[in-house]
């Protein structure tokens, strides 16, 4: 659980690396313009070198001080902190809507670096963490049914899925299908691949431990969160995990499963940054975006689709296509901004972040083509992308999925 102490320190390393990078910004544009201060122009060799091992070394005690004032940041004001920190006290739902912000956006970054910010992936009960443990579970989860279901959260969001009057998806479909929910709280700035392995074996730990015998297992995942659960089922099945065995249902909710078009955006602006020697260094603001939202621009879910290759290069499709689990009930639901009486072609713009087509499985090549019956697909009209989560009629649709 995440501590006052802890978004503090986390918070000022943060502070401390942006200081770092800005520094190297900077220095590269600095470098550049006496390099060249205009196009095509060369200024004389002499002055050019003189100014940059002066500049090197302006630039170099730059982030000497920053790095001890960041030590002395942390040794100095961390002890001090930690005696404010009541464990008893959960965290309030806005900071750790901040804290996830963060992860999405530098989660790598955070979890890294060894950041007190970096969300660890841990299952939770009521907004509190549960650890997959046979005691910890039962004093947990008094009424355990036999039916596990757990709702995964979408890029930089939390996991309270829960509404405050607790008439939340996980409720209902605890009243309505003997269902006994958990959600899953992660780090949503790691790569898809990393969190769906990780998951993988959170998910045979926690079976393993269930109170009683688990007869079912559904999950339900938001935009990448649906990706997540996804990748879990591949890599769970690859390592020979029972779980995948019990798994009856997976449900998509807005998942971008060939990508979305806002980061395949962000892929071209950052390629264009780095055309010019000028601009190349304010690229690097932009290629600070998190491994998790690069992942997002084809929908990767296996370490293969990144591993070893640029992920700001402007590269197209080469993902391995990962086959839904076979027996297991896979739903899919789109939004759209579009209203149900307006030009059928206007489904196609999505729900502001992810494309119809793309949360639908639908795709031009045969291979990468998520083949879900006609009954298992719906497009929600008029809502947007985060109308998904809380929106009365997708929780009726999910209760007939479910049920």
């Amino acid at each position: 659980m995440s501590t006052v102490s802890d978004s503090v320190l986390g918070a000022g390393r943060l502070v401390f690396d942006g200081v770092g990078g800005l520094t190297t910004v900077v220095e590269r544009m600095h470098e550049t313009i006496a390099r060249h201060p205009l196009p095509f122009s060369r200024p004389p060799e002499q002055a050019t070198r003189g100014h940059g091992l002066i500049a090197a070394g302006v630039y170099e005690s730059i982030r000497t001080v920053n790095g001890w004032a960041r030590d002395g940041f942390a040794l100095g004001v961390g002890p001090l902190l930690r005696r404010l920190d009541d464990p008893s006290e959960p965290p309030s739902a806005r900071r750790e809507a901040l804290v996830s912000v963060l992860n999405g956006v530098y989660g790598d970054h955070l979890d890294a670096t060894g950041n007190p910010l970096a969300i660890p992936m841990s299952f939770r009960a009521d907004g509190r963490s549960v650890q997959p443990q046979p005691q910890r579970l039962a004093t947990a989860l008094p009424n355990a049914t036999p039916h596990v279901l757990i709702l995964i959260h979408g890029l930089c969001l939390s996991d309270r899925w829960q509404a405050e009057d607790g008439q939340g998806l996980g409720s209902r479909l605890r009243e309505e299908a003997d269902f006994t929910p958990l959600t899953l709280r992660y780090n949503t700035g790691r790569h898809i691949s990393t969190n769906g392995r990780e998951l993988a074996g959170k998910l045979e730990a926690l079976l393993a431990h269930w109170p009683v015998e688990v007869e079912s297992l559904t999950l339900i995942g938001h935009s990448m969160g649906g990706l997540v659960a996804r990748s879990a089922g591949g890599y769970g099945s690859e390592a020979g995990h029972a779980w995948p065995g019990k798994l009856r249902s997976l449900v998509c909710l807005g998942s971008p499963h060939h990508g979305a078009p806002l980061e395949k955006s962000g892929n071209v602006l950052a390629a264009a940054l780095r055309l010019s020697q000028y601009t190349d260094p304010l690229g690097l603001l932009g290629r600070i975006r998190s491994a998790g939202i690069k992942d997002l621009r084809y929908g990767n879910l296996c370490d293969e689709d990144w591993h070893g290759r640029d992920p700001d290069a402007l590269a197209g499709d080469s993902r391995r296509p990962l086959p839904l689990l076979p027996g297991v009930k896979t739903c899919f639901a789109a939004a759209t901004l579009a209203r149900e009486d307006s030009n059928p072609r206007l489904d196609l713009i999505g729900d502001g972040l992810v494309r119809t087509p793309s949360a639908l499985g639908q795709h031009a090549d045969e291979r990468r083509r998520l083949r879900v019956p006609p009954e298992h697909r719906h497009v929600f009209h008029g809502l947007g992308h985060l109308e998904l989560i809380g929106s009365p009629i997708v929780h009726q649709k999910l209760v007939e999925w479910l049920s």
